[in-house]
């Protein structure tokens, strides 16, 4: 019968392992996240990024510096990004301080933005947009649209909120009585 040597085994398993593991590990820092990071430090306005890496999609949360036009950055992002993704999906979190006006003043135009969207009817946003910064001295409401999102930037006194919405497409699927 013949005797296993442990020892070498051992190192061969660990050896292995440690080639596999460290090559993914580089792989993912070296084609994903820093040509990421790359992209990110030349968009004007993104003051802050932290990319998370999984197997079918990249999370990005960034911070912006509360000058920047929402859409561009989006539009930035997704030209510059796109090669470095490799198929993934990119998510892209806003981190930005909570300002209590503004979230007031976002809750009371939900249901009229909500209801624009559901009804894809995007032409009544900047009109509820008008009528926020009517009904609200100081505040300015930008708004914008391109084939994947609906954009907001509410600023007032200095205290910028981000809204992004996507817009879904129309499903186009069998119905079951047809």
């Amino acid at each position: 019968m013949t005797h296993i040597r442990i020892v070498p085994v051992l190192l061969t398993a660990l050896l292995t392992g440690a080639v596999l593991f460290g090559g993914w590990f580089g792989y993912r820092h070296f084609a994903v996240e820093q040509p990421l990071a790359v992209t990110f430090a030349g968009i004007e306005g993104v003051t802050a990024y932290d990319p998370i890496v999984t197997d079918d999609r990249v999370t990005v949360e960034i911070t912006l510096d509360g000058t920047v036009n929402l859409a561009e950055v989006y539009r930035n992002i997704r030209e510059q990004a796109g090669s470095s993704l490799g198929g993934r999906e990119l998510d892209l979190v806003i981190r930005q301080e909570r300002n209590e006006k503004l979230e007031k003043i976002w809750s009371s135009a939900l249901f009229t933005i909500a209801q624009a969207m559901e009804n894809r009817r995007y032409a009544d946003i900047p009109e509820a947009a008008r009528k926020l910064e009517a009904a609200h001295s100081g505040l300015s409401v930008e708004t914008e649209m391109d084939e994947y999102n609906v954009y907001l930037t509410l600023k007032l006194d200095g205290a910028v909120k981000y809204v992004v919405l996507p817009r879904q497409p129309a499903v186009l699927g069998v119905w079951p009585n047809a």
